[in-house]
């Protein structure tokens, strides 16, 4: 056989060593351990990072945002939406700075929040719609309704929030 023919033989059926049968499975039950490590046996512990205690005029929401309560010492102006945004970037509150406008899923997170003023009435977001980003989604936390609305042309809710 030619060193091209065998080539070609070992392409169209395979080279090397005969395959083999594969492995059975064996029935043998797993080692388990009769009780999970304690802490002290463990090399680790798993942090569990906590934000700290929200600033005075805003609250602590879960996953960790802070939200304005929008109570009489710390308002929230009822504003176009980007002057909304302009407030919220401004804004300094407990030593915190750059907060922002909410976008349509946190508004939601809102609705019958302890310690949250002023729920009546749509919230501007900073959620553009999808089909028009001249427009903005507006939500009432306190009803779940929601719809978009061009960003100059009402004044609505400006509730700021902060990432911690």
């Amino acid at each position: 056989m030619t060193r091209s023919s065998l080539l070609l033989a070992c392409m169209l059926t395979g080279c090397g060593p005969p395959a083999q049968a594969p492995a059975k499975a064996v029935d043998t039950p797993a080692k388990l351990d009769p009780k999970p490590p304690t802490a002290p046996d463990a090399p680790f512990a798993t942090p569990k990072a906590r934000p700290p205690p929200a600033p005075e005029g805003a609250v602590l929401l879960e996953p960790p945002l802070y939200a304005l309560r929008c109570d009489a010492a710390h308002p929230c102006p009822s504003l176009l939406q980007p002057a909304g945004e302009t407030h919220c970037r401004e804004l300094r509150l407990g030593g915190l700075a750059h907060w922002r406008l909410p976008d349509r899923e946190e508004v939601k997170r809102f609705a019958g929040v302890q310690g949250l003023e002023q729920q009546d009435g749509f919230h501007w977001t900073r959620t553009p719609f999808a089909e028009d980003a001249a427009q903005a989604w507006i939500v009432d936390p306190k009803s779940g309704q929601e719809t978009t609305i061009p960003r100059t042309r009402k004044p609505f809710t400006i509730r700021c929030v902060f990432d911690p």
